[in-house]
């Protein structure tokens, strides 16, 4: 008796896993094409081979070689996915300068401080009536928040998004210690240095915390978020650690009262992208607000270049 399948039991994950699969003829390539793991795909793949009735791929020395199931599958599934997502990505139409649109951008405090004055701005000029909504925090994961649409696009470090294709490098930094200036070097000799942290929520900045606890190392001081830790410092002998560019900023804010000094240990290097979805790359809406992004950061970069090894005051 011939095996029939409801499409009830099929979903528009478990067809992109077959996809890429069938194309990479490896399932650690094709999570790496869905910006998925290598165990996700794999449940997805196991999944799928309990409602086709057939194993679909079998591994060989060569890679996961279809059975003659996949093969009739492969060109109607991938039409039809591809069809599907055309429909549902037609061109938008978007006109900035009538949009009421609101979009949604993921940005930590510290992304808000370099570009948001500029994106803001930038969009007033050229289209008034569209609203920025930015958020730090979300239900669930930040890939799936960008792809079912809840938020457009996402700005900073974000190492958990780094296997994703649909991103742009846009500059690069790392972590120095910022201290009170005119604190007294007899008040800084009374203790070994003593350091304080911002543990920004659903960020990868809580990786400093993390590394201390590894070099044993306890933050006198943890605060929510950058902007704090300037008003922490002054009159102590505290440390604050915190981006290269932010801390030029503060500098520059407080140019008689702070000053910047080097870590005595190695912290990651911060890689900061912009990121959307796959499923977006038709909306001309988000390709214009990636533009307007791209356009901020070059003119930031542009007017307040800070690199490794730049003079900031110390």
């Amino acid at each position: 008796m011939e095996r029939r399948i409801a499409l009830d039991q099929l979903d528009f994950r478990l067809l992109n896993a077959f996809v890429a699969i069938y194309r990479e003829r490896h399932v650690g390539r094709a999570a790496d094409g869905l910006g998925m793991s290598q165990p996700t795909v794999s449940t997805l793949l196991t999944r799928l081979r309990h409602v086709a009735g057939d194993p679909l791929f079998i591994r060989s020395a060569q890679g996961m070689q279809p059975t003659a199931l996949a093969r009739e599958w492969a060109e109607p599934v991938a039409s039809a996915l591809a069809a599907f997502e055309a429909a549902l990505n037609a061109p938008s139409g978007f006109d900035p300068a009538t949009s009421q649109r609101v979009f949604v951008i993921y940005m930590t405090d510290v992304g808000q401080s370099l570009v948001l004055n500029q994106l803001v701005a930038r969009v007033e000029s050229v289209a008034p009536g569209v609203h920025i909504s930015v958020v730090s925090s979300w239900e669930g994961t930040l890939a799936d928040r960008l792809d079912d649409g809840s938020i457009d696009i996402a700005f900073g470090w974000i190492p958990q998004l780094k296997a994703r294709k649909t991103s742009a490098a846009l500059f690069k930094d790392r972590y120095v210690g910022v201290q009170d200036s005119v604190t007294s070097a007899a008040k800084r000799a009374q203790w070994a240095p003593r350091y304080a942290v911002a543990y920004v929520a659903n960020s990868a900045h809580q990786t400093v915390s993390e590394r201390f606890q590894l070099q044993g190392v306890r933050p006198a001081v943890t605060v929510p978020s950058f902007f704090m830790l300037p008003e922490v410092l002054m009159g102590t002998s505290l440390i604050g650690v915190v981006p290269e560019r932010l801390a030029a900023m503060l500098v520059d804010k407080r140019r008689a009262t702070l000053c910047v000094v080097e870590l005595p240990f190695v912290l990651p290097a911060l890689a900061i992208r912009l990121h959307w979805s796959a499923r977006t790359w038709r909306d001309e809406g988000i390709e214009w607000l990636r533009s307007q992004v791209l356009s901020c950061v070059k003119e930031y970069l542009a007017a307040r270049a800070v690199l490794p090894g730049a003079a900031i005051p110390r």
